[in-house]
């Protein structure tokens, strides 16, 4: 994710920004005045090295040490995504200025929209590419990076589309919540050029990875999933309270009788643990968030742990409730007694 505190930016010169205009990407193949993204090269992964302090003082943490630079290896990015909010003519207008814009002062950039969005744009914006449906492989081959419209809903759509590494996420805030969007829309031009000629500073959002298991230990399907906010066992439209046994690194922390329990990043601090009495905890804190929902017993209470815990949640064999696994608020599927997920800290950020 890109971070509010910027390098300051890096002007092209006159020369640089013709030859900018001279460059083409190969064009995507056209179906019928459809332009899609199956012919738009293979993106080249961009530089991103660590910031460092200038801190006198090294033996903590310093917050510009956990920031990273974004290099485009002399070029500029080929390829962005455009997600928007659905149903508000506020962030469609958006949409259509920032396509505008970057199709003018940057021709050489691929538009990309999601085939619900491209259908709804294509005949005003007929130069954005849309991905073929069920080719969801392509998000991950061409983009470099996303500009999302709207509140954190979206954003957290984003890292749906990846199964791993997620390319640089513009976040502008156009949605009812914006605990993690730092940018306004009316200054969309400055942060697209800093992005586009590198001299943004990345600010790299911990990951979960979520792996489900069976009874016997079988891993599920389903698992090695990365989630963004949160990881949950809940008893959902079950009228009975769950009981829930939580292990951290394969011993018993406790077994709890209730609603359900949460396991969250900071960016999730501000999310459904807060709302369930969780702590708000600074994304810079590389941690995990454990947090009861409505347990019958007053001596569980959140936990903040270290981001290497492993913290196992199982529906326990006694349970009168069966249980629902959630992944950022989607449902995941009914676990039964004996059944598990395991959370762990994703080596994919976002």
């Amino acid at each position: 994710m890109l971070g509010s505190r910027l390098w300051p930016r890096v002007f092209c010169t006159a020369a640089n920004a013709r030859l900018a205009r001279q460059f083409t990407t190969t064009r995507s193949i056209r179906t019928s005045g459809i332009l899609t993204t199956l012919d738009i090269p293979t993106k080249a992964a961009p530089i991103i090295t660590r910031r460092l302090s200038q801190a006198d003082d090294h033996s903590v943490d310093h917050e510009a040490d956990q920031q990273f630079s974004l290099n485009w290896r002399g070029a500029t990015p080929q390829t962005v995504l455009i997600i928007k909010k659905a149903n508000d003519t506020n962030v469609d207008s958006a949409l259509a200025r920032i396509s505008q814009w970057l199709h003018t002062e940057y021709p050489q950039i691929n538009i990309v929209l999601e085939p619900p969005v491209f259908d709804q744009f294509h005949s005003t914006l007929p130069f954005v590419h849309k991905i073929p449906n069920g080719m969801h492989t392509e998000y991950s081959r061409i983009i470099d990076f996303v500009v999302t419209l709207g509140g954190d809903g979206t954003f957290l759509h984003v890292s749906s589309l990846f199964e791993k590494q997620v390319p640089p996420i513009i976040p502008f805030s156009m949605g009812t919540l914006g605990f993690l969007l730092p940018f306004n829309v009316r200054d969309f031009q400055l942060q697209m050029r800093r992005v586009i000629e590198g001299s943004a500073t990345l600010l790299p959002r911990m990951r979960l990875m979520y792996s489900r298991f069976k009874a016997d230990g079988t891993l599920d399907k389903s698992g090695g999933v990365n989630v963004t906010n949160e990881a949950c066992i809940h008893r959902g439209t079950y009228p009975h309270l769950t009981t829930i046994s939580c292990y951290l690194n394969n011993h018993l922390l406790t077994t709890s009788v209730g609603d359900g329990i949460i396991v969250g990043t900071p960016t999730g601090s501000t999310a459904y643990s807060l709302s369930a009495g969780g702590p708000i905890v600074h994304p810079l804190v590389s941690s995990m968030i454990v947090s009861p929902v409505c347990p019958r017993s007053l001596s569980f209470r959140p936990l903040i742990l270290p981001s290497s815990s492993v913290v196992k949640l199982q529906v326990h064999k006694k349970s009168r409730g069966r249980a629902t696994a959630y992944m950022d608020g989607r449902d995941c599927g009914e676990l039964l007694q004996g059944e598990y997920i395991e959370v762990r800290k994703s080596p994919y950020p976002l």
